[in-house]
């Protein structure tokens, strides 16, 4: 048996460490002139050396060795040159694309997959040419010919629907099946494209629901997007990790904090091996001050290993709520990053750390790269006014979310939130605040910082009547204690009659009222409260109280 030929036993074996050294001194035989190699002979050394490399995961040597062996392809004589590729070597040019997408050379990657012929382009060669097309930048109808192409090979790829979704197709054109009615929406359309082949699936009523939650998705209609995916979880697929993960997402960027943690947990408690939007769910944990059920959550994904970008996140929040080491978070957010730059929560928690590291500089630079990524995550934007206001900065913060609301975070009840209250934090401007907050429980009437934002508004406007109004109006929907305290203590402002202050306790009973009980019979009560009519105080930036308990760097 020749040496070529042990080479191949090792590779068919899968012992891809011994075929690569093996490879490298057959290699070096060859370049010393002990032992030559023909053109073929050498095109199976690279070949196997490359996929040894790709399946250990080498992706810089793969790529260099995988250019390597094109180029000895090309090399070799061959009686008809219009013949096919043979698929081996169609699939050494997947692989080319996706080691370059590794290394962050995305045109190279791109140039890779376009130079399959196309009548030799799988679906998977198609799908990965429209995400490559999207990730250049290049022409969005070449994107949508790529994964309508995809469909055509296979119609159940679920994530070419979602990507012409986002790419403006409309469902409806997508599940027709006549080429006159099948259209895209766009403005550069040339001419009708051909229908895609409808999937069969499409007639079970579960996956078209699910199509319509991925089209609100993709149209940021989130808090429609929630419902779907929640009526998919309660009628059709109870136990799905991901209905549960696409419904926690959505939550998320719809501002539903608490629900959204209770959609990953159960997702992750069905699959404790699920590792997408985990990085969310160590934000949220975070957010909600959950301390035990954070480290809980490190402890599990450093059980699934290190080279995750989810894990150095999760340490990230641990490190920054327990051991209350914002330099350490910038690292570790740093390392999850490089292992995935299109990881948003890297980005979002080094913007945080270094926020409390009072870098306020680099912080706005983090959390501007995060709009970027994903234009309408809130958080990102949340970042960004935050790191303005804290460098006195009010009129570009007050620049960039007007901006925002009325771009990409257009109906985003947070975003107009947060637009009137940097708005109010000038009288001149006390006006338009009170149009943003209003507008803001239009599109969302239980939002509660929306509605205390306005009630503060009202009283710096001297409306002390429209106070009252509103927040009797939200005191019926809404079971948040700080509307009820606020109605209170707007009602004693007003110098309401005590037997009216009592029978609003007694309505809307709370602890939060047993103060303003024993002060109803206190003159002065009635001189202020806690939301005076003076100027609105400082914005909580970032809204992170910090556990007062100190843990080493060895628990972790």
């Amino acid at each position: 048996m020749s040496s070529i030929e042990q080479l191949e036993t090792l590779r068919n074996a899968e012992l891809y460490d011994d075929c690569k050294t093996m490879a490298e001194f057959i290699l070096t035989l060859d370049e010393c002139g002990k032992d030559y190699l023909d053109n073929e002979q050498r095109l199976i050394v690279y070949r196997c050396l490359a996929d040894s490399s790709w399946f250990l995961h080498e992706y810089h040597l793969a790529e260099s060795y995988l250019k390597k062996l094109l180029h000895s392809y090309k090399q070799i004589e061959r009686v008809d040159k219009t013949a096919n590729e043979p698929d081996w070597m169609v699939e050494s040019k997947y692989r080319q694309h996706v080691c370059l997408l590794k290394l962050n050379r995305l045109k190279e990657a791109l140039a890779a997959l376009e130079a399959v012929a196309f009548h030799q382009r799988t679906a998977k060669i198609h799908l990965a040419l429209g995400q490559c097309y999207q990730k250049v930048g290049s022409s969005v109808q070449e994107a949508i010919s790529a994964y309508r192409e995809c469909l055509k090979q296979n119609p159940n790829t679920l994530s070419a629907y979602i990507a012409l979704l986002a790419l403006g197709v409309k469902l409806n054109d997508l599940l027709h099946t006549h080429p006159s009615a099948a259209s895209i929406h766009h403005e550069n359309q040339a001419q009708q494209p051909a229908p895609v082949t409808i999937s069969p699936l499409v007639r079970q009523p579960w996956f078209r629901t699910l199509l319509q939650a991925d089209a609100c998705s993709a149209s940021r209609d989130f808090s429609e997007a929630s419902r779907l995916y929640q009526q998919i979880d309660a009628q059709y697929l109870p136990q799905s990790t991901y209905v549960l993960s696409q419904l926690g997402y959505t939550q998320y960027l719809n501002g539903d904090y608490s629900q959204a943690l209770h959609s990953f947990q159960r997702a992750q408690q069905i699959d404790p091996l699920l590792l997408k939007h985990m990085d969310i769910l160590a934000f949220l944990t975070y957010n909600e001050c959950k301390d035990s059920s954070l480290e809980k959550l490190v402890n599990h994904l450093m059980s699934l290993g290190d080279h995750h970008p989810e894990t150095w996140i999760a340490i990230g929040y641990y490190c920054l709520k327990k051991n209350h080491k914002p330099s350490r978070t910038v690292y570790l957010a740093q390392k999850a990053f490089a292992l995935d730059n299109t990881k948003i929560q890297a980005l979002l928690l080094k913007g945080l750390a270094l926020y409390k590291l009072k870098r306020y500089s680099d912080s706005l630079n983090h959390y501007k790269d995060a709009v970027r990524l994903i234009p309408y995550c809130f958080e990102g934007y949340k970042g960004v006014v935050d790191g303005y206001l804290a460098t006195n900065r009010l009129n570009d913060a007050n620049m960039f979310i007007t901006n925002a609301v009325r771009t990409n975070l257009k109906e985003n009840a947070r975003a107009f939130t947060l637009c009137g209250q940097v708005l109010a934090k000038e009288v001149s401007s006390l006006d338009k605040a009170r149009v943003y907050l209003e507008k803001a429980l239009a599109f969302n009437p239980k939002y509660t910082d929306a509605v205390i934002s306005l009630v503060e508004v009202y009283g710096q406007l001297k409306q002390q009547q429209k106070s009252i109004e509103l927040l009797k109006e939200h005191v019926q929907m809404n079971n948040d204690p700080r509307i009820r305290q606020l109605l209170i203590e707007n009602l004693m402002k007003s110098g309401s009659s005590e037997e009216m202050l009592q029978q609003v306790v007694r309505n809307y009973p709370t602890t939060h009222f047993e103060r303003l009980e024993r002060e109803m019979n206190d003159d002065s009560s009635l001189d202020g409260g806690r939301f005076d009519t003076g100027p609105m105080g400082d914005l909580d930036p970032m809204g992170d109280d910090v556990i007062g308990e100190n843990f080493s760097d060895e628990d972790l």
